[in-house]
């Protein structure tokens, strides 16, 4: 069986046009808590999608539990109030809101579904974790219920929250990684313009060194950034076709992925990461972010969020002032290089999107609240915040954050895009890949090892 899901290309014509659209127009630090809260008092009543009952109709109370990992502003209090707007349209309905930090999230989450405590509504990546939540019965077939409005969504992104046609979810953002970087870093190094091929990238990662600049900080502590570099890699190496194989065959010891681990090696061996970075998080002031965002590394492979990230780490001004003055100078992004010899396009991308899961016991109110948050007028404000490239048609007016539309221009090029590995595969095998990755980057496995070590992983 298929345990991936590539993003059709459906969504990058999509995108294609959202840049047309655009034209060119132009989260407070990380947190291990989680905050529980329950929504109340809107400052305006808010006729919209997801609108229940008349005013004047009695309805059955409702609770709706909702767990996210927006946990930095603007998003975390955009989203209390997009709850608290439904709740005064809806007087029945109380929506408990639990926020947690991604890795925090994971664990509780896990323990939770162990249990068959399942939340109403949870952040999802969808692909194979989505997959066996629905195996084991945890997750809610709403293909009827969102069959009013997840039409307006892009259809790529509304796939991932698919299984075999099914719907399971909705969607709200859909990026791509590429490399975040200090353009006033770059000058001094006297690089005066990003990469195009690996073996180029890898000769600015030492010119930076000689300049006495730390080239790169990656949050290996936390295991999936540093999964981005092995995971471009194999795309590169092997391409959409080795990428598909490996989906059905699960069998990484394959020539295009063990010289994905030697490319890795390369990098490695330079010795390009800040100081503590295999325990480091990546959004914390001693993580990743923080060593970017305060101007002690050059170079972030990341996704859509990082700029905002590195922002709320920089210690400069508030989460309501532009993101790039709030930066170590000026920023700029470019898609992962091209590698020499290997199979894979240049425009072969990396990424994924978010969205939320609907628990098998949650109330029809929980999908009216995901059709509320996702309508036009919610999905642009959304936008605006600068942090999310909404799915929902028509809201591509609301980016002109040069950021952002640098991440859309590279969704719009691209041919294929890859589904990050550790969402793609089931949660135990995603997990060993980043086990895995996180020994190459120590040095304590040899490419050949590794490749063994996660087809082993594959195969129980």
């Amino acid at each position: 069986m298929n345990r991936m899901r590539k993003i059709p290309l459906v969504v990058l014509a999509l995108l294609a046009l959202i840049l047309a659209a655009c034209g060119g127009g132009g989260s407070g630090d990380a947190d291990d808590t989680t905050t529980t809260t329950t929504a109340t008092d809107a400052s305006e009543t808010t006729a919209a999608p997801g609108t229940t009952a008349a005013p004047d109709e009695e309805m059955e109370p409702v609770t709706v539990e909702w767990w996210h990992i927006q946990n930095t502003d603007p998003m975390m209090t955009l989203w209390q109030t997009f709850a608290d707007e439904f709740m005064e349209a809806n007087p029945h309905v109380t929506i408990n809101i639990t926020v947690m930090e991604n890795e925090a999230f994971k664990a509780a989450l896990q323990t939770n579904l162990q249990a068959g405590d399942v939340p109403d509504l949870f952040q999802s990546w969808g692909g194979g974790g989505l997959r066996e939540q629905v195996d084991a019965g945890l997750v809610q077939d709403i293909t009827e219920l969102s069959s009013g409005f997840i039409g307006n969504l892009t259809e790529g992104a509304v796939g991932l929250y698919q299984v075999d046609g099914v719907q399971y979810g909705v969607p709200f953002n859909l990026g791509m990684v590429g490399f975040w970087y200090n353009k006033d870093l770059f000058a001094q190094a006297g690089i005066d313009a990003p990469p195009a091929t690996w073996d180029e990238f890898l000769e600015d990662v030492q010119a930076l060194k000689d300049a006495g600049i730390t080239p790169i900080a990656v949050g290996a502590g936390d295991k999936w950034p540093a999964h981005f570099y092995y995971s471009y890699l194999m795309i590169r190496e092997g391409g959409e076709a080795a990428m598909n194989q490996v989906a059905e065959d699960l069998d990484f010891n394959k020539p295009e992925f063990i010289e994905a681990g030697n490319e890795l090696q390369r990098l490695i061996d330079l010795e390009p990461f800040q100081p503590g970075f295999l325990a480091a998080p990546w959004d914390a002031p001693d993580g990743e972010s923080g060593a970017i965002g305060t101007g002690q590394a050059a170079i972030s492979l990341m996704g859509q969020w990082g700029p905002g990230a590195y922002a709320n780490q920089s210690g400069v001004g508030v989460p309501e002032d532009p993101i790039a003055d709030r930066l170590p100078g000026e920023f700029g992004w470019f898609p992962f290089p091209a590698v020499e010899g290997g199979a894979g396009a240049p425009t072969d991308g990396f990424g994924g999107g978010d969205g939320f899961a609907v628990g098998r016991d949650a109330p029809p109110e929980a999908v009216q609240f995901l059709e509320y948050i996702t309508s036009l007028d919610q999905a642009i404000r959304t936008g605006e915040t600068e942090r999310v490239l909404p799915v929902t048609k028509g809201a591509e007016v609301s980016v002109t954050d040069p950021y952002q539309l640098a991440v859309l221009e590279g969704l719009g090029n691209a041919t294929f895009v890859q589904l990050y590995l550790d969402q793609f595969f089931t949660p135990e095998l995603g997990a060993a890949v980043n086990d895995v990755v996180q020994t190459l980057f120590a040095g304590t496995v040899t490419p050949e090892e590794a490749a063994e070590a996660i087809t082993n992983a594959a195969a129980g």
